[in-house]
């Protein structure tokens, strides 16, 4: 009986795992099966694959064939090794293929849905699989997010535990944003690749400033004084000062608008910042001052004797 050289005929060597023989037997028979490849050596060579297989996939036939070759060398093979027993019919057919795997593999044949499905489950096996995703959130305070920052933060990952990556959070980002680091996910199977590392950003709140979109809100208190007459504003939006010039004649809970000294965006552009009045009298005034304000009630009172 002439010795063949199954590692040679399937593509792989002694030290090919099981699924690397898997794989390589797949596309093999794929390629040189007669019912797709017309050459003249199709068949021969479609016998050889499925030989090969049948002994390298088999543990205790592997090992007598791996003894055999040390001992004999590729040529004539002892006929006490037991491995001229594997022999093969070849069968054309659309569905000679299925009965391959179903024999070899030990696939059920109860029907040919059942033989479709087990191909599939076999193909899925052997397909890449991209890892799956990790999904985490980030605090971010509304500074870190006007200014970006670099913040640290930890998972727990697959099978390696722990882990602490650093995330550069960028200029304008909001509540509700995703930041993705690539491939630092699970691992994938087969040699898929690593899924990602999603991060949810939650944007704290301020004590200070609220945030609508692009635009921050400020709640102010002004005197009735201010309100009637108007005047200067001084605040701190981040890390400028502004003197906040507010008009005459405000009314309780009006907003006074400030152009692009808002959130910034993405772009660098800032959005508005709104100030919402709320006029509030002092817990304590001065004696000068009540008088001021009874003279003022006097003016009030005869306004609203004219009117009537």
């Amino acid at each position: 009986m002439k010795y063949k050289n199954y590692y040679e005929i399937l593509e792989v060597n002694r030290k090919s795992s099981v699924q690397d023989i898997k794989l390589n037997f797949r596309r093999l028979a794929k390629e040189y099966h007669p019912d797709k490849n017309k050459s003249a050596e199709a068949e021969d060579k479609f016998k050889d694959i499925n030989e090969a297989y049948a002994v390298l996939m088999d543990p205790e036939k592997r090992r007598k064939y791996d003894r055999q070759v040390a001992k004999y060398g590729y040529g004539f093979a002892n006929l006490e090794s037991g491995l001229q027993d594997v022999k093969y019919e070849f069968k054309s057919g659309a569905n000679v293929f299925n009965d391959l795997l179903n024999q070899i593999l030990g696939l059920r044949k109860d029907s040919s849905a059942q033989n479709n499905n087990d191909i599939d489950s076999v193909e899925r096996k052997q397909k890449p699989i991209k890892g799956t995703d990790i999904v985490t959130h980030l605090d971010v305070t509304l500074e870190e997010g006007f200014f970006g920052a670099e913040k640290k933060i930890a998972i727990k990952a697959y099978r390696t535990g722990m882990k602490t990556f650093s995330v550069k959070v960028p200029i304008g980002i909001k509540s509700g944003d995703k930041i993705r680091l690539a491939a630092l996910g699970n691992p994938g199977k087969n040699g898929g690749k690593n899924g990602d590392l999603i991060i949810h950003v939650n944007l704290l709140e301020n004590d200070e400033f609220k945030l609508a979109g692009s635009d921050l809100i400020k709640e102010i208190d002004i005197t009735p004084a201010v309100a009637a007459l108007g005047g200067k504003y001084k605040l701190q939006v981040m890390d400028e000062k502004l003197f906040v010039s507010l008009p005459k004649h405000l009314r309780d809970g009006e907003i006074v608008t400030v152009p692009n000294k808002g959130y910034i965006k993405e772009d660098g552009q800032r959005g508005d910042l709104n100030l919402k009045v709320h006029i509030d009298l002092p817990d304590d005034i001065s004696e000068r001052e009540e008088k001021l304000y009874e003279q003022l009630l006097k003016i009030e009172r005869k306004r609203e004797e004219y009117n009537y």
